[in-house]
């Protein structure tokens, strides 16, 4: 190539910077965010690859996901029943809802602190939005949840039908608010997991305990005063799984489970905008 052609390519390849100027850091982490919710093909491909890969060669694929599921419902919600007095047919439709938004949130929750851990290799060699990871573990996500939706059509079908009407569609705006809260979710524990690898084991056991204190297996009237208010109203994650299991069981979910939601919803992207904004250009160090 004459030195005429490689002026010419440099004149066109290189942008003028005092044209373009410098994109500033919260610039960079908006356009992460939109570029990558713009790329529905590759998180999209990426989250349904993953679900085929984790249960490749078997013959049920993600319904073994529902086939433990809908054993562990059985199983605990016999138990269950008597150690709470409920009804049997009242209680399984309660667990099994319950059961199917608790593991949509934890799950979430939980895989984010391998989000950037597990995708180092990316991280290095290939330049792309970084959201596109968290928009395909929030996909991901949904496939297992509307697999185990298998569960509660199966266990309500038997035992409360009547639960299964146009209330349960309620349920629809209440699994978008908990995507859309997954994705800053997924996002800041993972870059956080990324720095500080201590952190993913502090969330997990958090999860597990959190399993315990939320109204999955007990229902939330069983506790009054100021039990109620620490484990019950002022708990993020019952308003998350209420907004979803309420509907199911055929009740519309409390406006305060709405204004927490949402309320967690703004702080929360406010808070990940601006540790993204900040530590963006890390991450790939960091791996």
């Amino acid at each position: 190539m004459n030195e005429d052609g490689v002026r010419g390519m440099t004149a066109t390849s290189v942008p003028n910077i005092s044209e373009t100027g410098f994109r500033s850091l919260g610039t960079t982490a908006g356009q992460d965010l939109v570029g990558g919710l713009l790329r529905t093909d590759l998180w999209g491909r990426l989250g349904w690859l993953d679900v085929k890969r984790r249960y490749r060669r078997t013959l049920l694929g993600p319904f073994w996901t529902s086939i433990s599921l809908a054993l562990y419902v059985v199983s605990v919600g016999v138990v269950g029943a008597g150690l709470w007095h409920q009804n049997i047919r009242e209680y399984l439709p309660f667990l099994v809802s319950g059961m199917i938004a608790w593991l949509l949130v934890s799950t979430i929750i939980n895989e984010s602190c391998s989000l950037l851990v597990s995708g180092h290799a990316l991280l290095r060699n290939v330049k792309f939005e970084y959201s596109v990871l968290a928009y395909a573990l929030v996909w991901r996500n949904f496939i297992i949840f509307l697999h185990n939706l298998v569960v509660y059509a199966v266990i309500v079908g038997v035992l409360k039908p009547e639960l299964i009407g146009f209330t349960a569609l309620l349920a629809i705006p209440g699994v978008i608010l908990v995507a859309i809260n997954g994705i800053w979710i997924a996002l800041l524990c993972g870059m956080f997991c990324l720095r500080y690898r201590d952190v993913t084991q502090i969330v997990s056991s958090v999860i597990q305990i959190s399993m315990l204190i939320t109204p999955i297996f007990w229902p939330p009237d069983s506790l009054v005063g100021s039990r109620r208010l620490i484990f019950v109203e002022t708990n993020p994650l019952y308003h998350m799984v209420d907004m979803v299991r309420g509907p199911l069981l055929g009740k519309v979910p409390g406006v305060i489970s709405y204004v927490v939601v949402l309320l967690i919803t703004v702080g929360g992207w406010a808070l990940t905008y601006w540790v993204f904004s900040y530590f963006r250009k890390r991450i790939a160090y960091w791996s």
